[in-house]
């Protein structure tokens, strides 16, 4: 069956009124799931998947597909309005949608949030569907060692975001890479740095480590605004009109939505590569080609289109592996690698001859789902934006029960409740000694990823480290990371330069 014929039978599965209903269901369960921290879409998807036996396999798929999509939107809503992100793909969101909302601008910055999500969505499911066959061989190619140097790459940034002191954001960056060491040793299975304590044996709560820096730090900083007196600024909020501005500055940017959407893509396809790497990847190029880089952290609408572009084009590639492979691009497409099998298809190169029209059916549903989220989302943006104006006597009791059920709730160990403290309290500290604490949350996410891949590569390897430079991806990352790691470097001396010139001028 050629390609034309399989999409026709899959918009007549989509188009079907069973689809329909659970595309709609599955978007505002994303919506309301993404938005409460903790409850990932990883999490919602496999407490969910018990109920999708009921379903068709196209039913199935439509529905978890839709969750998928508004979970990525639905995360972005906390991390901006309460600095609290949602889901992992959303902690870059909250860098300049928080000071963007602190501002007064809650609803421009999540207008700006929603179309970029959409776009960007909407382009890589479209992409995907195109490439669905070819790519699968391209991604094949990318092993142990490539995702190795694509965490690297992740670690890397760290001094690409730390304007104030590169040499410090490294530093807290390698503390973070440190701190998620702290389980057993991948290899030998030997503990490392547990304290005895079983519940940090086979990994570190990162999500809640995350929850604890974002939402405990903020909260705090709420506290403080109490003590001092200051009042929340007396501003209209769910405005339409604010929100549509948001929503046309992202037109604005034509270049960064189709960089950020391809990355996103990119990294999608890259099995186990995650959501997180593509949203902070953007996050650095948007920073790397702006004209006023001064105001990334302060606000910047960049700053908020690249991640969320980003994180929602990689829902689309991350089922291109998963599908034509059978390796799942996130922890989410293994979720829907699980609906596959419990509905009897094995997925593989061979599934899209036997189920083309579920299949494409799935994946025009995910394109579906990004484009008519704007219609649905906007009438949630313009409740939930009441968080900004919310008495603090109300709100800060209310997220932090919140945060507290999110982070028992992702493993469900009472230790995890004392972690989100913790790591809370250092937040705290390092902002208010005038430190970023971003570069910590990516050394936390990013040295996970890497240490688990080079293990694997060394192992493929037989301890030879030529594996890091046998293929062209490889040298092409290499590339990368040391031009990250320049720019800070040659960056200040090309000023110096330039104001000595134009002083002798």
């Amino acid at each position: 069956m050629n390609f034309f014929d399989s999409i026709q039978l899959g918009f007549a599965a989509l188009f079907s009124l069973e689809s329909i209903i659970l595309l709609v269901v599955g978007l505002v369960v994303g919506l309301i799931a993404g938005s409460i921290p903790g409850l990932s879409a990883s999490n919602t998807t496999a407490i969910l998947l018990p109920i999708t036996l009921g379903m068709s396999m196209e039913g199935a798929l439509i529905f978890i597909g839709a969750i998928y999509v508004g979970c990525q939107y639905g995360g972005s809503i906390p991390a901006i309005l309460l600095k609290t992100p949602g889901a992992l793909g959303s902690v870059a969101t909250g860098l300049d949608g928080y000071p963007l909302a602190r501002k007064g601008k809650g609803d421009y910055a999540l207008g700006i949030s929603l179309t970029a999500s959409t776009i960007g969505g909407t382009i890589a499911a479209i992409a995907s569907i195109i490439i669905l066959r070819p790519i699968a061989q391209v991604a094949l190619k990318f092993g142990p060692a490539e995702i190795f140097l694509l965490a690297l790459m992740g670690i890397a940034i760290i001094v690409g975001i730390s304007d104030k002191s590169p040499a410090m954001g490294l530093l807290t960056g390698m503390l973070g890479c440190l701190i998620a060491a702290m389980p057993a040793d991948l290899t030998l299975g030997y503990p490392r740095f547990t304290f005895g304590l079983l519940e940090l044996y086979d990994e570190f709560p990162s999500i809640t480590a995350m929850i604890g820096l974002f939402a405990f730090t903020s909260l705090i900083s709420l506290t403080d605004d109490d003590a001092s007196g200051t009042q929340k600024q007396k501003q209209k909020v769910g405005q339409f009109s604010q929100i549509w501005e948001g929503s046309k500055r992202v037109f604005k940017s034509p270049v960064l939505v189709a960089l950020s959407t391809f990355i996103g893509l990119f990294v999608g396809i890259i099995p186990g590569a995650g959501v997180n790497i593509a949203a902070f990847i953007a996050y650095s190029q948007a920073k790397l080609f702006s004209k006023k880089p001064e105001e990334f952290g302060n606000g910047a609408a960049e700053g908020v289109i690249a991640p969320e572009c980003a994180n929602n084009a990689v829902v689309g590639g991350s089922m291109v592996p998963t599908i034509t492979l059978g390796i799942p691009g996130s922890g989410t497409a293994a979720v829907m690698l699980a609906a596959l099998i419990m509905h009897g298809v094995r997925p593989g190169p061979q599934v899209m001859r036997e189920y083309p029209g579920q299949i494409y059916a799935f994946m025009l549903a995910i394109a579906a789902a990004s484009l008519i989220q704007w219609g649905i989302a906007i009438f949630y943006t313009k409740f939930a934006v009441k968080l900004a104006v919310t008495k603090n006597q109300f709100l800060i009791p209310a997220v932090l029960a919140t945060c507290l059920i999110g982070s028992f709730a992702t493993r469900q160990f009472m230790m995890d409740m004392w972690i989100f403290v913790i790591f809370g309290v250092i937040g705290y500290i390092l902002s208010e000694s005038g430190h970023d604490y971003t570069a910590l949350v990516l050394g936390i996410v990013m040295g996970a990823l890497a240490e688990g891949y080079y293990a694997i590569a060394i192992s493929i390897s037989r301890g030879s480290f030529s594996i890091f430079f046998k293929s062209g991806f490889a040298w092409a990352m290499w590339v990368v990371i040391f031009a990250v790691l320049a720019v800070p470097i040659i960056t200040p001396i090309v000023k110096k330069r330039k104001a000595k010139a134009a002083v002798a001028g």
